[in-house]
């Protein structure tokens, strides 16, 4: 009862019970169930245990691992191989992590909404407080949703299929079977849609580690693209690409990734000392590599486009034996140390590229215009002709090549590739040169199983409720 991923009734006994903390929100901030959040401060300390809890890293070290963005390190001491060759069963630890992770998460938020009622304010100032704490605890909890759905569904458009199952409570001792796909959306959309409301009413973007209104937008356009819901999409990620611009430039686009500069962030993790660096996915503190980038990846950018740059793409050192990720890189103190970017403008640009080319009456020319855009951006030289030309979709097939291309270069290492990969039925086709230490794990067929993750062993034997996904 001790490991977080046993589904919501272990996490609600780990959590709820009466000699146990109920949010473990770190050394000073734990809270008990006899005195729980009983006035502003406790709420603001249950809050950020909330948000402490999300855990962006888990795509991050997935999608990588799992797809054509890596290749082994010689350095690698077993680190992220059962991912790396496939061999994923429903005891795989990291399957674990992510299914439990998740759900603590929600289960935090859940603890905290049915709280609310009883913390006192004394000023209007701290009722605002907590309508606005409300709104961004329903946001989180629909986003844990989606990514429980991203990782844990085997289709994102059959609605009869299974999803995940809906925790919109504290769920204390109830074992419940898994909701279907359009169950789960209908809540993801039901908490986004409420938490806008609220947010746009009586909050501002200004903080983009807390869930804002231009956050809400994007993560809604993000979750109408995974279910085609195309003509949404445009209309939600053309309101945040209109008010959030893109980096232009190499500097400010390099100080994304140094935590220098926000611009085109839309929410983000904040990371502090002592909080878990990002960047040991790909590098230990000591400096061993566990995973390079991959040849595949990296010979598809063009010397003359910045994402490809030290501090970017690859950090300071990289050797072509050695091509080493950077947009972890932290510190010289800190080595990893980064915070997560959870939502960027860019991939509002590569959405409205996507939605436009394939809704009912798809605009393939406005969806090239959105594309290159996106591109003109990230030419060190604005004028070049050469560097990431304007590209023309005659079809949609081509139009979708070049997009999934693009969003490659664009959100590599940041959580994007297996998803899309499993959204497009395309399989994982890596080079001879990046499987050299494991040549058994070279290519993985479109299609196959394990594109949707097993439900955790230990959560079906709390759960017998629980259905497993095929072939685990």
């Amino acid at each position: 009862m001790k490991s977080k991923y046993l589904l919501i009734i272990a996490v609600a006994a780990l959590l709820l019970g009466s000699c146990e903390n109920v949010l473990d929100i770190g050394p000073r901030d734990e809270i008990t169930d006899s005195n729980a959040i009983t006035n502003m401060e406790d709420l603001r300390f249950a809050v950020t245990g909330v948000y402490g809890a999300i855990g962006g890293s888990r795509p991050i070290s997935w999608s990588a691992y799992f797809t054509d963005e890596c290749r082994r390190s010689p350095q690698n001491r077993g680190q992220g191989i059962q991912i790396h060759t496939w061999s994923i069963n429903s005891g795989t630890n990291e399957v674990d992590d992510i299914y439990g992770g998740y759900y603590v998460t929600i289960v935090r938020a859940n603890i905290v909404l049915e709280r609310l009622d009883g913390v006192p304010t004394v000023t209007d100032a701290e009722v605002v407080e907590k309508t606005k704490i409300a709104a961004e605890l329903r946001a989180i909890r629909a986003f844990c949703h989606f990514e429980l759905l991203r990782f844990f569904a085997p289709s994102y458009t059959d609605g009869n299929a299974l999803g995940v199952v809906i925790a919109d409570r504290e769920l204390f001792l109830e074992e419940l079977p898994r909701n279907t796909v359009s169950e789960v959306f209908a809540f993801i959309n039901e908490d986004l849609a409420a938490a806008y409301t609220t947010l746009n009413q009586i909050s501002n973007n200004d903080d983009i580690t807390r869930i804002t209104p231009l956050a809400v937008q994007a993560l809604r356009a993000r979750v109408a693209l995974y279910e085609k819901r195309y003509d949404d999409a445009i209309v939600l990620a053309e309101q945040v690409a209109a008010a959030v611009p893109l980096a232009t430039t190499p500097a400010a686009y390099l100080g994304i990734w140094s935590d220098a500069q926000e611009t085109e962030v839309i929410f983000e993790l904040k990371r502090v000392a002592g909080d878990g660096a990002v960047g040991t996915i790909f590098q230990d503190t000591n400096r061993e590599v566990y995973f390079n980038i991959s040849n595949s990846l990296f010979s598809i950018f063009q010397v003359g486009d910045y994402r490809r740059n030290i501090g970017a793409l690859q950090e300071s050192g990289s050797t072509p034996a050695n091509l080493k990720v950077g947009k972890y890189s932290g510190s010289s103190s800190n080595y990893g140390l980064n915070d997560i970017k959870i939502l960027r403008a860019s991939e509002m640009y590569l959405i409205l590229a996507e939605a436009y080319a394939l809704k009912a009456n798809p605009d393939l020319d406005l969806a090239a215009e959105w594309l290159n855009r996106l591109r003109r951006a990230r030419r060190t030289n604005p004028n070049s002709t050469t560097v990431l030309p304007d590209v023309t979709f005659n079809s949609q097939q081509v139009a979708v090549d070049l997009i999934l291309t693009e969003r490659r270069r664009e959100l590599c290492f940041e959580g994007h590739r297996f998803f899309d990969l499993k959204r497009f039925g395309l399989g994982v086709d890596r080079l001879p040169a990046d499987v050299v230490l494991n040549s058994f794990a070279e290519d993985l067929q479109a299609g196959d199983y394990r594109f949707t993750l097993p439900i955790p062993q230990e959560a079906i034997f709390v759960n017998q409720r629980l259905d497993q996904n095929p072939n685990y």
